[in-house]
């Protein structure tokens, strides 16, 4: 259950979003951060795609135009929706989870400082082992999850599917969004355990089943 005082890296929708409102949203944020000092706890992160911006000229550019992610507090992220209007478009993400009983409730989705280190690695810089997934009901259905253990995303945790032929290590944000590194070869991968997975991202030991 989500505390309204511990630190997440929540994942954000920015309502009717385009390039010039998510870049002033990166900035309003900045300035919150500067005017309420080193107490307030706020940082952000946009993942951003190598991508064509003209026929002689490659560049980044923000993966999602409506999404945004930001870590703070949930407490202070309702008051500062509250209190300031710039940031009224910005919209928490639910998912569903369950509790012993398989009872539904719907949650604010929150990332772990584990899996949102990991995404970060794989997003924010260019590199052709690194493709963004559109088909998100493939990237987040279940399968074996493995740690990276040679290379540059030694450490990295994911789950191993076949694109393409190709075995890669998916990184899935809740439903929402999804990186891969592609072509990993079995050799620099360890299968983790359930109580491994839970531990090494960060995650309590109850059960979360979508």
């Amino acid at each position: 259950m989500l505390k309204e005082n511990d630190l997440h890296w929540f994942p954000m929708r920015i309502r009717h979003s385009s390039l010039s409102r998510l870049e002033q949203m990166v900035e309003r944020f900045d300035k919150e951060k500067t005017l309420l000092g080193e107490s307030f706890l706020l940082d952000t992160y946009v993942p951003l795609n190598f991508i064509r911006v003209s026929m002689t000229k490659l560049d980044f550019a923000p993966y999602l135009l409506n999404y945004i992610f930001v870590y703070s507090t949930f407490q202070n992220l309702v008051q500062l929706k509250h209190n300031n209007e710039a940031f009224e478009p910005l919209r928490f993400v639910m998912h569903p989870v369950y509790d012993d009983d398989y009872m539904r409730r719907d949650e604010v989705l929150t990332v772990s400082d584990k899996v949102m280190a990991d995404y970060m690695r794989m997003t924010a810089e260019e590199n052709d082992k690194i493709v963004f997934l559109r088909d998100l009901k493939f990237a987040c259905k279940p399968s074996r999850e493995v740690q990276i253990m040679e290379g540059q995303f030694t450490g990295v945790i994911g789950r191993v599917k076949r694109i393409r032929g190709a075995r890669c290590v998916v990184l899935p944000i809740g439903e929402e969004q999804a990186a891969a590194v592609i072509d990993v070869p079995n050799s620099m991968l360890r299968y983790l355990t359930d109580d491994e997975i839970r531990k090494l991202k960060g995650e309590t030991t109850h059960m979360k089943k979508h």
